[in-house]
């Protein structure tokens, strides 16, 4: 499979040739130059942050959870759970970009959930900041339809760069073997992979 660096330059390039599509739908959708060029923006902007940020490869300790610094831990229990390559749950094209959203999405909220509940322990009252995410985002969602559509597409292609990028490595290798070449599948260094136990800096 590719490795870190070689699927940030696949998802910047998709992203790049997207745009000029992206745009051209969106006046055909009857928006405004201006408002197609935002929801363009927005469409790259989310390409980018889930191939670079929220890419499918965070269901293993590799160079991608290391992006995220001294948060990299909020992956482990994805990680945990979802097998490696999964169609169904981390290599898909559609579910698995959208349920490492929603597991972020209800990191966030369960942190905020324990800041607030230690904090009105320790006798200081902090504003119900998790209700006040969430109405934010329903706000967004409904207010906003056409760049949230924008956003979650972009999100969804910038993980389907990834995950096409590694079918088409994995399905040229069954090619060559049934040419008669020997190729051995191996992880040693796929986006820097250490076995759990063993994780050390790396980018």
């Amino acid at each position: 499979m590719p490795g870190a660096h070689t699927h940030d330059a696949i998802t910047v390039a998709t992203g790049v040739a997207l745009a000029p599509l992206a745009y051209t739908t969106n006046l055909a959708l009857g928006e405004s130059a201006d408002s197609a060029l935002r929801l363009t923006a927005l469409f790259v902007g989310a390409h980018l942050l889930s191939g670079i940020m929220f890419s499918p490869d965070l269901d293993l300790d590799s160079a991608i959870d290391n992006r995220w610094g001294v948060f990299y831990w909020i992956w482990r229990p994805y990680m945990w759970a979802v097998p490696h390559r999964s169609r169904w749950l981390s290599h898909g094209l559609v579910i698995p970009p959208l349920l490492r959203l929603l597991y972020f999405y209800w990191v966030l909220i369960g942190l905020l959930i324990g800041g607030a509940w230690l904090l009105g322990h320790a006798g200081i009252a902090v504003p119900d900041l998790a209700s006040r995410v969430g109405d934010v985002v329903l706000g967004t969602v409904v207010r906003y339809p056409r760049a949230t559509w924008a956003f979650l597409l972009g999100f969804i292609t910038g993980s389907a760069a990834h995950s096409i990028a590694d079918w088409t490595v994995t399905g040229g290798k069954h090619y060559l073997r049934q040419l008669g070449f020997r190729i051995t599948r191996d992880y040693g260094d796929h986006d820097h992979y250490r076995p759990y136990g063993r994780r050390r800096a790396r980018f």
